[in-house]
């Protein structure tokens, strides 16, 4: 074979190769990009730390790359993979770990997960992530479990973070007391759950009466709700030293539907409800039909 003929098939094969890779590049290129499950990144924090590099513009090659090696140094991610999608759409998939409330030491948050373990450190709040008071924090490190609480109180916890994490009644911050009975607050309003006995009730019933409370201060009576209560009390307070107690007569949803995160509202009232003014605990029967109670007699009760 003469050298003329030799340069022509190989500058054929070279542009068949040339011509091969271009239609590979361009037809698979990545002209879309979804993240799903982020809370603490961005879309963009995400997909700059994952697709970057000459093989992260196709769609095809993109799945050689090991996402989670890439973001090592995310202290939030748990979990990352990739799923191709299209010729030219990949998704990004993420799991972060899930913190059920912070302790705070000097000038740092500590955030602990279901188990008890810290995970990680910050110097500012995390949004939607509530503070826990009563938990004793002598000793605190990451990758290690909190001292001082115990399983019980984890599982109230994390209990109440998955029951309300769907709705507009995450708490501020959550406390203990020395009896372990746990304390919800709202901006000015109290929240006393009690113990874990009836939470999924508790719980339920909050869902349905705090909405009505908003810009109001006081204490929401809910330690005591079992199968068979119908009323909640609820310890008005305002800028003076005397209290109004207003009643609940009636569930604001049915448990059945609870663990969807939906509510039936058909069975409760029209938002509408009579303040009372409790005493001592105690009323005469002569005073009782026109539904009106002494105000100065009544006492804030303390928990």
């Amino acid at each position: 074979m003469d050298k003329k003929k030799r340069r022509t098939i190989l500058g054929g094969l070279t542009l068949s190769v040339l011509t091969g890779i271009a239609v590979f590049f361009g037809c698979f290129r990545i002209t879309s990009v979804k993240v799903e499950g982020n809370r603490s990144y961005t879309e963009d924090e995400i997909i700059n730390k994952v697709l970057e590099g000459p093989l992260s513009s196709n769609s095809v090659l993109a799945m050689w790359i090991n996402p989670e090696e890439r973001t090592k140094d995310a202290e939030f991610l748990n979990k990352i993979w990739m799923e191709r999608t299209g010729r030219n759409s990949i998704v990004i998939h993420v799991r972060e770990k899930e913190f059920i409330g912070y302790v705070k030491l000097l000038d740092s948050c500590f955030y602990f997960d279901k188990n008890g373990i810290v995970q990680v450190s910050t110097v500012e709040a995390l949004d939607d992530v509530p503070y826990v008071e009563g938990i004793s924090t002598a000793y605190i490190r990451v990758g290690e479990k909190l001292h001082g609480i115990t399983s019980k109180e984890l599982d109230m916890l994390f209990s109440i973070v998955k029951m309300v994490e769907n709705s507009d009644c995450k708490p501020e911050r959550m406390a203990f007391d020395e009896k372990g009975q746990l304390y919800l607050y709202y901006g000015e309003i109290q929240v006393n759950m009690g113990t874990e006995e009836n939470l999924d009730r508790k719980v339920s019933r909050l869902l349905g009466i705090l909405p009505q409370l908003d810009s109001m201060k006081g204490i929401l009576h809910l330690e005591n709700v079992d199968s068979t209560t119908e009323s909640i009390v609820f310890e008005k307070q305002g800028s003076n030293t005397d209290s109004e107690a207003s009643s609940y007569e009636e569930e604001s949803y049915e448990e059945e539907n609870y663990d969807d995160g939906s509510y039936e509202e058909e069975n409760y009232d029209d938002g509408s409800y009579e303040e009372e003014n409790y005493d001592d605990g105690s009323y005469e029967e002569e005073n009782y039909d026109d539904g009106s109670y002494e105000e100065e007699d009544y006492e804030d009760s303390e928990y």
